[in-house]
């Protein structure tokens, strides 16, 4: 099982590659660049929107295109919006949930791991992920 889901991951994807762009993306585009399915690109488009973090524009001229103040957004940020949650293990979050946990060290242990995972997540800007789009380009290339 993974801990960041696909859906999640993408998100990231499609804001790094809108940070590149100073003007309406068409979300084919994104699909197509990011090797989404257009279903997943909407429903993940639908939810950044809803927190703000993306602005659409619907028509014949329409596009997506990131708000102006996300540039310092962390990926923590991100993974929020998209609903998640980190929890290592249930006792980390809902102590009562463990009658051993008063002497457990494995609850201290999973807070620890749990801890150090969102605070790396928090200091990720996603800034620094942004995608170079000739790279990107040459990429696409090779699979068509």
């Amino acid at each position: 099982m993974s801990l960041i889901k696909k859906e999640v991951d993408y998100a990231i994807r499609i804001i790094a590659y809108l940070l590149g762009k100073d003007e309406l993306v068409k979300m084919e585009e994104i699909s197509e660049k990011l090797f989404i399915s257009q279903p997943n690109t909407i429903k993940i488009i639908h939810k950044l929107s809803r927190c703000g973090i993306i602005r659409t524009k619907t028509g014949k001229n329409g596009g997506i295109i990131l708000q102006k103040e996300v540039f310092d957004l962390s990926i923590y940020d991100i993974l929020t919006c998209m609903g998640f949650e980190a929890e290592i293990n249930v006792c980390v979050n809902i102590p009562e949930s463990c009658k051993l946990n008063p002497i457990c060290r494995i609850t201290h242990f999973f807070a620890e791991i749990q801890y150090d995972i969102i605070e790396r997540l928090k200091n990720a800007k996603i800034k620094d992920f942004i995608f170079d789009n000739k790279a990107l380009d040459k990429i696409g290339g090779m699979y068509e």
